[in-house]
Order: C-alpha cells, then structure tokens, then sequence
C-alpha cells in the first residue's frame, strides 16, 4: 500500500502529463485537491525530529525510544531519510504538553513590542 505522501507526489507528478495533453482543467482540480489534503493532513504528513518532540511533548527521549519500534511498524515513527542516525515522528503521534506555536507567536509579539519601544 502506498503511503499519503507518495499518493501525492504521485498524482503531482501526472498534473504536467495532463496539462501536456491539454486537460488543463483536470490537472487545475487535482491540483487543488492534493493542495486541500496535504493541508488537512498536515498532522501526520509533518516529521518531527525526536528533540522537537521531546520539547513538544514534556517526554524523555527514553518514553519515545521504549515506543519508537511499535510506532515504526505503523508507520507513526522512522529513521530520518538524511540523517540515519536521527529518529523522527509524525507529529499527530506526538502528545502536546505545550503549544509550541502560541510559545513561538507570543515570543514573537513580545519582540515586536520591545522593538517599537526602543524605535
């Protein structure tokens, strides 16, 4: 069975042999469509490193190295493509202990704040 992410760089890869053939329109709706579904699917298209998941989660890297066998063999958890010695997770698999994005945007609010006051 084919994994999401090869079904979509699959069918992108067939949109220039439509649009070659003049079936413009087709390629234009399935274009829109994988666009639509790697962005509801971002969760579990989007790798994490382990460190990132760590800092994600509140987990030692020893919860997700005792899980990380049983997560491979679901798909959930591999070894990095470019870096074999790096473990990576789908990030809808990784538990959240903190927003790290509302962490990233109220540091980046209070940046912009302290940048006025000192223009």
């Amino acid at each position: 069975m084919k994994t999401p992410e090869q079904v979509l760089a699959d069918t992108r890869g067939e949109l220039a042999v439509l649009r070659k053939h003049g079936q413009t329109p087709i390629a234009d709706a399935l274009e829109k469509l994988c666009d639509e579904f790697a962005q509801s699917a971002e969760p579990y298209l989007t790798w994490l490193p382990e460190s990132d998941a760590v800092i994600r989660s509140n987990h030692q890297k020893g919860w997700f190295r005792s899980r990380f066998i049983g997560w491979e063999r679901q798909g959930m958890a591999r070894w990095s493509p470019t870096n074999r010695r790096q473990r990576q997770y789908r990030l809808c698999i990784v538990p959240v202990a903190m927003n790290l994005d509302a962490v990233r945007a109220d540091a980046e609010r209070a940046a912009a704040e302290l940048m006025a006051k000192s223009a």
